[in-house]
């Protein structure tokens, strides 16, 4: 039961995400329940993403499962990936 409530709050944490950075993220899109795809908005480079993002980002995890979230620069051309199971805490 306890992977059923991890679940429920991932997207309250990308919604953290998207409110501390409204001006990077376009929009979430799930390909699974632990694959993310990031659309940045336009001029966003998932470089720019990623600097300011991996500083803040594991004071607002709050679930055990690893995820995967894979950025996707405005011009739809390039992919990058930046799994954050790390700053998940694995029991």
């Amino acid at each position: 039961m306890e992977k059923n409530l991890d679940y429920v709050k991932i997207p309250n944490f990308l919604n953290r995400i998207k409110s501390e950075w409204p001006g990077m993220i376009d929009r979430f899109e799930f390909k699974t329940p632990t694959v993310i795809y990031v659309h940045l908005k336009e001029g966003i480079s998932s470089i720019d993403f990623l600097g300011r993002l991996s500083k803040k980002v594991e004071r607002m995890i709050d679930f055990t499962i690893p995820i995967i979230l894979y950025h996707i620069e405005r011009d739809g051309m390039n992919l990058r990936s930046h799994p954050i199971n790390w700053y998940s805490t694995i029991r």
